[in-house]
This record gives structure tokens, C-alpha cells and sequence, in this order.
């Protein structure tokens, strides 16, 4: 594995783990070197441009359509290259996720490659992940978004209403991608500030599921890629409620879990603990 295990750069100490149940988010600097992103924006071009080193496509692709200033998103991308599955399911994030929601282990749920072009993309309005989720009985879900590219102000960062996670769930937006913000009516006495995740590249930020968050258009001369490995604790469970991308693949697998069962099998791989 190109992104092994580093309990040094990923052990976390009491106080991050109660910030981020306090907050609903942490970030962590410094997860992958400036080498190590290298080569996983060698293996993001790779992909964006329809090369498939594994043989296989991943599961979604959105393309630009000819519209160069539109956005591209691609739905589990470690199955189309070895380094981005590398990076996905690294340890590194399994680990810091399972300390983050108290987890037995973690598993991969989906992973998403963006890109962002310069003086592009659209506003993500605000919205909560695990909303999208509902086949996923419980909500000990971690979002762990890898910055590829140094995070601006005027980039279109990732935008996090602190403490929303606290909030319960949402209504799903009229359209998660658009021209407008649609901002949660949030009770008269909650404070929460909203806070920018502006990172350099190789950091990482972890979010929970219910964490209420959204971003802007591009306005820079610069990409902004991300690479974002979805998580969940390996003691969810299925419920066949909400259709989703991952339960009509899941179904064609044997051995698929039914309606109360753990997730197993290939389309979830086991991220923490390592196997021995």
C-alpha cells in the first residue's frame, strides 16, 4: 500500500476527539506528504481523463459536457486506479475516523474524486451527507475530504456550520447544486458559526455525518481538487429505504447483507483495523 499506517501523524488526543463531538468536524494537517499528493494528482488527471489503470470504470462519472467551468465528480474512483484505491481506503484515514466517532473499525462507504476548475464549479447549498445516506441504519458516518490542491478563500471552500451536527436531521435541499444557497432554518438560539475549511494540500478534514455544510463557485485561477473517502463504523447496518448508487451494486454481489445485517463484502472494504 502506497499510504500505509502512521499512528504517529494519526493517534489523536482526548481533546481533538471531544472538539470535534463538540464542533462536528477536526482537521488534520499534514495525513499525506507533498510526494505522496503528487502522486495522487497524477492518478486524480488519470482518472478525470477516462484513463483507467485497473481496468474497470468507477461506479459514476460526471462529466464536464462540454462546459469547461462545470465541476466533475466521480463516484468511487479506487476501483478505476490502484493509487487512488490506496488512498481511499489508507488506514490512515480508517484510523483517525474510528478515534473520531468511537467506532470497533471502519469501513469504506464511497469515495468521491472533484474537481473544481478555475472561475468554475456552482454553489453546494447547504446539506448534510448522511441525509443522502438512508440505507445506512445508523448515522456513525465520517466524511474525510483530502485536499489535492492548497484550499484559497476565494477557491470555493468547503463551508461547516459548527455544532449543526447536533441539530438531527434535515430536509434535503430542492437541489444540492445551483445558483442559490437554501440555508436551514435553524432554531433562534443556536450559534454556530460557519467555518471555511481553508487547508493546504495534504491535510485532511473529517466531518460528521449530520454536519450541515456547503460551498461556493471557484473564483480563483486555480483548481480546487479534493479526493473524499466517505466512512462508516463497521457496525452499520442495511436498511433498504433510500435508493442509492451503492445498494444496486451491492445487489449483484453474493452474499449481499439483507435488511438489518452488517454491511460486508467488496463494494464496502474493511479500512480499520488492518488485517493481520
Amino acid at each position: 500500500m502506497r499510504f500505509p499506517a502512521d499512528p504517529a501523524r494519526t493517534t489523536l488526543p482526548a481533546a481533538a476527539i471531544a472538539a470535534f463531538n463538540e464542533r462536528g468536524y477536526h482537521i488534520q494537517p499534514g495525513v499525506f506528504s507533498t510526494a505522496e499528493v503528487a502522486q495522487l494528482n497524477a492518478a486524480a488527471d488519470r482518472v478525470i481523463a477516462r484513463d483507467f489503470e485497473k481496468g474497470a470504470p468507477p461506479d459514476g462519472f460526471t462529466g464536464r459536457d462540454g462546459d469547461p467551468l462545470a465541476v466533475i465528480k466521480i463516484d468511487n474512483a479506487w476501483k478505476a486506479d490502484a493509487t487512488l484505491a490506496d488512498a481511499a481506503l489508507s488506514p490512515r484515514l480508517g484510523h483517525i475516523a474510528a478515534q473520531l466517532i468511537g467506532a470497533p473499525g471502519i469501513r469504506m462507504w464511497h469515495d468521491q474524486l472533484l474537481d473544481k476548475p478555475a472561475h468554475g464549479g456552482r454553489v453546494i447549498t447547504w446539506h448534510q451527507d448522511w441525509a443522502y445516506w438512508q440505507m445506512i441504519a445508523e448515522c456513525r458516518t465520517v466524511t474525510c475530504w483530502i485536499a489535492l490542491d492548497d484550499v484559497r478563500p476565494d477557491s470555493g471552500p468547503m463551508v461547516f456550520l459548527e455544532g449543526s451536527h447536533k441539530l438531527g436531521i434535515w430536509k434535503l435541499p430542492t437541489g444540492i447544486t445551483g445558483d442559490d444557497v437554501q440555508k436551514p432554518a435553524v432554531p433562534a438560539d443556536f450559534n454556530g458559526r460557519e467555518v471555511p475549511v481553508i487547508i493546504p494540500k495534504g491535510s485532511v478534514s473529517f466531518h460528521h455525518g449530520l454536519t450541515l455544510h456547503g460551498s461556493d463557485r471557484n473564483f480563483s485561477a486555480f483548481r480546487r481538487r479534493a479526493f473524499v473517502s466517505h466512512v462508516m463504523s463497521t457496525e452499520c447496518t442495511y436498511r433498504p429505504m433510500q435508493e442509492h448508487m451503492n445498494e444496486f451494486v451491492m445487489q449483484k454481489q453474493p452474499d449481499h447483507p439483507a435488511a438489518g445485517e452488517k454491511f460486508r463484502g467488496p463494494q464496502f472494504p474493511v479500512m480499520w483495523p488492518i488485517a493481520s
